[in-house]
């Protein structure tokens, strides 16, 4: 073992003293005589990298809900994973979604994904976005203070009332005045319709100051999580719910079991039927693709890692609303499923690779045809070389037999000799040495024979 490391090592330091410097002038010549083609192959390989565009962008701005809504966290756990995995996602607050795609779809804002509640938004308004599906659950809150109201019509019961309808521009808000107008054509906006943010709502709503606040978000917020455990605090039941979403088909019903918020004091004390949205992820449609699967697998890992309320909450992300197109990515993550690379490779690279497969496999189709052809030209230069010293010799070697005079033979045996240094000088290939010999040994034998024939003289 020792004895092949030291042949080795001789072997490299003889070949970088002798022979890399006249290889190097070899390849030299070949990209000279190949110059042309050079060019146009790195034209093509940077035509690729700029279409493949095999690094991701270096920070991704999200844009989601106001601060301590189900957006807010789901957005900061999306942070936190692409951070774990060497991404880098800036999330940013907005009064309500209905902003943060606003924003998306704006050219002068850095934005390039957003939540969005279903049934606010579609294809035709927005035709440059794409969606990765839905990531999670939002039901449709109507909390209440004093006695126990049952009505069919909840929005028909407050229409008269100090209620909130959330911040203008909100999903919140637009959601209400939808739902109002369902049931109760012409309503609009009322002047006992606050339009607070949530959290001057729910202040509000405690110290009594107002009757009801409408709301669309998690259980997991901050403010509804708050609001459902106040005793003082009622949840209004949507009996007709089945009914809304037949109108409403971006809508379904959820239920608030009885018990479910205090098993000990039986809160509710019945089951509470709500209507629920779903949260969509929107973006670009030039998003890269490494941050679409990035976010894709950011909303599956933050599902797994959720304690569910809701029954039909468990099963995100997925398709749900079909209001705006699914990203080639996403249709791929829907339809056969996260690939096995990205277990084992960074996020931006097997994205890279399954975005490229084909064109990867076609290249390694070619690439030995190819090398062949390199090695070939390789050989080609080698060859060339050969023959052009052998011609020369060749013809000194006749000039010196129609020499008449020593000063003639003289001048032949100096261009020997300079042919001798110059083929001592030029790179041959390995395989192509047994002719360098040979081409040594001839022009010594046809300097011998000039130096005979200028005795003779």
């Amino acid at each position: 073992m020792i004895k092949q490391l030291e042949s080795i090592t001789i072997f490299i330091r003889n070949y970088v003293r002798y022979d890399l410097r006249r290889e190097f002038a070899a390849w030299l010549k070949i990209g000279q005589y190949y110059l042309p083609l050079i060019l146009l192959a790195a034209i093509g390989i940077a035509a690729a990298l700029i279409s493949i565009k095999p690094f991701p962008d270096k920070n991704t701005y999200l844009a989601m809900g106001q601060s301590g809504s189900l957006s807010d966290q789901t957005g900061r756990e999306f942070a936190e994973y692409f951070r774990k995995h060497g991404l880098e996602l800036t999330i940013q607050n907005m009064a309500g979604l209905e902003s943060g795609l606003q924003q998306l779809e704006s050219n002068n804002s850095n934005v390039n994904a957003s939540f969005v509640t279903s049934g606010t938004a579609t294809r035709e308004n927005y035709p440059n976005l794409v969606s990765l599906g839905s990531v999670q659950i939002a039901p449709l809150w109507l909390f209440y203070r004093g006695e126990k109201v049952v009505t069919d019509d909840p929005f028909e019961f407050y229409k008269d009332k100090q209620i909130n309808i959330g911040a203008e521009g909100t999903v919140t808000n637009k959601l209400f005045l939808r739902l109002m107008e369902l049931n109760n054509p012409g309503t609009g906006v009322q002047k006992n319709f606050l339009q607070l943010t949530h959290a001057e709502a729910a202040e509000q709503l405690r110290n009594g100051k107002i009757d009801a606040m409408f709301i669309v978000d998690g259980i997991n917020s901050t403010i509804v999580e708050s609001l459902i455990h106040d005793p003082s605090i009622r949840l209004m039941n949507f009996p007709l719910a089945d009914a809304y979403i037949k109108n409403l088909p971006s809508l379904q019903k959820v239920v608030v079991p009885r018990a479910s918020i205090d098993i000990a004091h039986t809160r509710p004390q019945a089951d509470i039927t709500l209507l629920a949205s779903s949260v969509n992820l929107l973006v670009e449609k030039n998003l890269d693709p490494a941050i679409q699967w990035a976010f894709l697998l950011a909303a599956k890992d933050s599902n797994l890692k959720t304690e569910h309320f809701f029954s039909n909450s468990a099963n995100y992300p997925k398709y749900q609303d079909k209001s705006f197109p699914l990203s080639d990515i996403a249709d791929r993550f829907y339809t056969t499923g996260t690939p096995g690379l990205f277990n084992y490779l960074p996020i931006w690279f097997a994205a890279l690779i399954e975005n490229i497969w084909v064109e990867l496999v076609a290249f390694f189709l070619v690439i030995l045809p190819v090398m062949k052809k390199v090695f070939g030209f390789r050989t080609f230069t080698s060859k060339r070389l050969l023959a052009r010293l052998f011609w020369e010799m060749r013809f000194l070697e006749d000039e010196a037999l129609h020499c008449k005079s020593k000063s003639e033979l003289e001048d032949v045996i100096a261009r020997l000799q300079d042919l001798e240094k110059t083929a001592a000088a030029t790179w041959i290939e390995d395989q192509d040495l047994r002719f360098y010999f040979n081409l040594s040994k001839g022009v010594n034998s046809s300097i011998q024979a000039a130096r005979k024939q200028m005795e003779s003289l």
